[in-house]
């Protein structure tokens, strides 16, 4: 007889019944290799991610509240209730998936396992995240943010020459033309 339940994880708002005896969330990169006709590799070309993958295994033993058998329904009705054509998005509470920003799953599937010689039942359940996760940082901006009228002369003025020739803003040339001037006057 189990006599302490696990608070470990809650699916669909459901605290899942049972000893959790482990989490597995598993995250992978979706590669593709490139052969020729002789099967050796040419290239490797990453294609992106896979949907995250998360496999629960829990001890089911008896409770004084619960059976074994009562725990598998309520497994199988948070897996498929009557009626129910496909999966349905869970949302899912669980330290080691709320560590790679997985906040929902879908119940891919559920199996259980009977152990005669151990006098034991286990159960295997694998969730899949509905989209690939990535943990975003974000930077915290400092900027203010100006609040008034802006002020019609707002446009600061600067001291830059505005000839564009390099020769004129170069030299003064105010003398050079007073001496031609005279001389063109003789």
């Amino acid at each position: 007889m189990l006599y302490i339940t696990d608070n470990i994880i809650k699916l669909g708002g459901v605290m899942l019944p049972g000893q959790v005896q482990s989490v597995n969330v598993q995250e992978s990169a979706n590669i593709h290799t490139a052969q020729d006709d002789t099967g050796a590799v040419n290239s490797v070309q990453p294609r992106g991610y896979e949907i995250s993958k998360i496999t629960v295994e829990v001890l089911l033993e008896e409770t004084s509240s619960q059976s074994v058998d009562q725990m598998i329904r309520a497994y199988q009705a948070l897996f498929k209730k009557p009626k129910q054509k496909a999966a349905v998005k869970r949302a899912v509470v669980n330290e080691d998936c709320a560590a790679h920003g997985i906040t929902s799953v879908y119940f891919k599937s559920f199996e259980t396992k009977n152990i005669i010689s151990e006098s034991k039942v286990t159960a295997a359940l694998e969730l899949w995240s509905p989209n690939t996760v990535a943990v975003k940082v974000t930077k915290k901006s400092t900027k203010k943010k100006k609040t008034g009228k802006k002020k019609k002369n707002s446009k600061k003025r600067t001291k830059k020459k505005k000839s564009k020739s390099a020769a004129k803003d170069k030299r003064n040339t105010s003398k050079a033309k007073k001496r031609a001037k005279n001389i063109t006057k003789k």
